[in-house]
């Protein structure tokens, strides 16, 4: 398998199909929160997290080996290598490490609900710098999700506070996951998903191994929790939703494939409460109204 292999142009594909793996890719998404949260009652978040990318990159490679799946003539792109490299570090090294380790202060639930704010920073780098159309739907689209964004996070404040030293490393990764959004949109321009994948999840999982080892000492409790959860995270989640987040970026955009983290608060408090046994309040039902209206906008900006 070739990890610099060209991938051909994107077909372009109907708004509900994007509609609908993003939607799952949400889903998966917030589930990591609470996949996370059980793993890190039996081993450190650093060492977590570089398992669960070494694991995830050595079972993609194996697929890759026994069901290989037809590619375009290889040519080395080394900007389009060093943007995939680029955006799977700022994902998984910097926003999940620093999402990991400010989550075991903050709950599950506003863990979920900060992330989603992603968008509002990558759309509008997305329209300058990227050029993609973002018409004034798209524009009201965002600001309705956020409108429900604050009004869920207002919620959740009062009934989980959270540590502000988790919060702000959260919201630091949450940067760091909208500008890894913005750089995949170059990378899949030249590599195909699964070649993208085949750079950042190993490279990640190596980078964040010595810092494991350093602030963790590696130590795990070898129970059912952490198998369950690793097993889940690496296959599911970060497979799953690496290759996900590269088809929206490819077919729909980075600012549309990033406005489905507007989804996050919805699935990430019913996930907590239903998993977790945390406190939902009944306003985040309204909140989730905003945000879906919100999302169809930003599916179809206009032209």
């Amino acid at each position: 398998m070739d990890l610099i292999s060209t991938h051909p142009p994107a077909v372009p594909v109907s708004a509900i199909r994007i509609a609908v793996v993003g939607t799952i890719f949400s889903f998966v998404w917030s589930s990591a929160f609470i996949a996370g949260k059980v793993g890190m009652t039996s081993t450190g978040p650093l060492t977590l997290l570089s398992l669960r990318f070494l694991l995830a990159g050595l079972l993609l490679a194996l697929l890759g080996r026994f069901f290989v799946v037809p590619m375009t003539t290889p040519r080395f792109n080394r900007t389009a290598v060093l943007a995939a490299l680029a955006a799977g570090l700022l994902t998984n090294v910097v926003y999940l490490g620093l999402t990991y380790t400010g989550m075991r202060t903050v709950p599950a639930g506003l863990t979920a609900i900060l992330v989603s704010t992603s968008p509002l920073l990558a759309s509008p780098f997305a329209a300058v710098w990227l050029k993609e159309p973002f018409g004034w739907r798209g524009v009201l689209g965002l600001l309705a999700g956020f409108a429900g964004v604050v009004w869920i996070m207002g919620g959740r404040a009062m009934s989980a506070p959270a540590d502000a030293t988790g919060v702000i490393l959260i919201l630091i990764g949450t940067a760091a996951l909208a500008a890894s959004t913005l750089l995949n949109r170059c990378a899949v321009r030249h590599l195909d998903p699964r070649s993208i994948a085949l750079i950042q999840l190993p490279a990640s999982g190596l980078l964040l191994l010595p810092l494991a080892w350093w602030r963790e000492g590696l130590s795990i409790r070898p129970d059912l929790a952490f198998f369950g959860s690793l097993a889940y995270q690496a296959t599911v989640v970060s497979i799953g939703t690496t290759l996900m987040l590269l088809w929206l970026v490819r077919h729909g955009g980075a600012a549309r494939a990033s406005g489905f983290h507007l989804l996050n608060p919805a699935f990430g408090t019913l996930l907590a409460a239903t998993i977790l046994g945390e406190t939902v309040p009944p306003s985040d039902l309204l909140g989730v109204v905003p945000i879906v209206a919100g999302l169809a906008l930003v599916l179809r900006p206009g032209r």
